[in-house]
């Protein structure tokens, strides 16, 4: 099992258990040491269904995932806000239902402040256990060295519990002894040379672990490796057919969610469109063609976020000028993507998929890029996996960036892959993160 999966199962089960303990623990503090076997069933078939949320609010802050042990500090703030969120969802739960009889104000603030104990301190626990135990040293392997972006990689991502041990070539291999458990990093091209070959072969039968070094970079970085990407990648790794089953429920989603999205546009136009107006001159509305599924041009619609008088062909930058006031509190808050539901309605937008770029732009990359294209397979999205990376195509490089991520959401797309990237979308709006 990965480090990753294993961090997960370690949180996630005690997690469970702590939500009990730490609902016993309130109960104990709440009645003065004794708990009533009536009281005890009272309260454990609504809090059941509240731990399912709960769940859910620790999934969306990331703190099922090993990135969470990385620093003390984001360890904490993201547990209070996931347990202040926790205690907002339990009062809404019992507050929203007069019919039901429990309406356990002060055994809630108990139990938050309990479970949030109980679970700071197993996080830090795992931190301290694990830090490195988990930890698992590689080699790379190259012939003229074209795996030092992967090692560079590896390095920066040390948290995820890989460690760079040398970068081996065809000169230093026969004189380097490989310790039980190490890892191995292989190239693509290891059968031109049938000496290499055979020396790893020989290593089979001795602890250590061999990765294709594609496999391995994606399985790090959930993107893939866009340098190293050729015709037969994508023949081997990207289903061109269509997912029926995989599409009609998607569809379905996106319509729901527009006629959502739809029903809170008409509530807020009048005050988006009066802030709007108050503080620049311009339309409302800002539409612009896109490049959408299979290459097919259509508009997009978002409300106006920039000045009238500045240009709109161009990338967004970090602090970019063009942006008014009230158009950076509304990229925050994403309120300027509200018109989109029309989008979603046409159907040539769904509400997960790469972000759609202007035709011009995709011309350009296309020349500058290998396989940009490619990102057309499916519609483009709302929201998309490159987005809750914090990835903004501003640049080639951030481009090239952004199509790793894109290209990771085309093999893998799927119902949980969706809603992945759903719910922690719903955490980025909340958190004001992006542009």
């Amino acid at each position: 099992m990965s480090r990753k999966g294993l961090i997960f199962w370690l949180v996630f089960l005690p997690t469970i258990g702590l939500f009990y303990g730490s609902l016993y623990l309130a109960l104990l503090l709440r009645y003065h040491g004794v708990v009533p076997p009536g009281i005890w069933l009272a309260h454990l078939r609504p809090f059941s269904l509240i731990f399912l949320f709960w769940l859910g609010v620790l999934f969306i802050h990331g703190l099922f995932e090993v990135q969470a042990l990385r620093r003390y500090t984001s360890l904490l703030f993201n547990l209070i806000s996931a347990m202040a969120v926790n205690f907002l969802v339990a009062v809404f739960y019992f507050y929203a239902q007069p019919s039901l009889i429990l309406t356990p104000r002060r055994t809630l603030v108990i139990l938050v402040s309990v479970s949030f104990v109980l679970l700071l301190a197993w996080y830090l626990i795992i931190k301290y256990a694990f830090k490195n135990r988990l930890t698992e040293g590689v080699y790379l392997f190259s012939f003229n060295n074209e795996l030092r972006e992967l090692e560079q990689a590896v390095a920066e991502h040390s948290y995820l519990g890989y460690r760079v041990l040398g970068h081996l070539n065809q000169q230093t291999l026969p004189a380097a002894g490989f310790d039980k458990n190490v890892g191995i990093i292989l190239p693509d091209n290891l059968q031109s040379s049938p000496e290499v070959a055979e020396r790893f072969y020989q290593l089979r039968t001795h602890g250590v672990k061999f990765y294709n070094h594609k496999d391995f970079y994606e399985q790090l970085l959930r993107r893939v490796y866009l340098s190293q990407l050729n015709e037969v990648w994508f023949l081997e790794n990207i289903n061109y057919r269509e997912k029926r089953f995989y599409n009609i429920i998607k569809r379905l989603t996106d319509v729901l969610v527009a006629l959502i999205a739809g029903l809170v546009f008409v509530v807020t136009w009048p005050v988006a469109a009066l802030l709007i107006k108050l503080t620049s001159r311009g339309s409302i509305f800002f539409v612009q063609e896109r490049v959408g599924k299979d290459g097919q041009i259509f508009k997009v619609y978002k409300y106006r976020t920039m000045n009238s008088w500045s240009a709109t062909n161009t990338w967004t930058s970090v602090n970019d000028p063009r942006i008014t006031r009230v158009g950076k509190f509304m990229r925050k808050s994403r309120l300027d993507e509200l018109p989109q539901f029309i989008n979603l309605l046409f159907g040539n937008m769904s509400l997960v998929g790469p972000r759609p770029e202007q035709p011009h732009i995709v011309e350009e990359l296309k020349k500058q890029i290998p396989f940009y294209d490619e990102r057309h397979l499916v519609k483009p999205g709302l929201t998309g996996w490159a987005q809750i990376n914090n990835i903004y195509a501003a640049s080639l490089e951030e481009t090239k960036l952004k199509l790793q991520y894109d290209l990771y959401y085309i093999k893998h797309r799927g119902f949980l892959f969706d809603l992945e990237i759903i719910l922690k979308s719903i955490y980025y709006i909340f958190t004001w993160r992006g542009r």
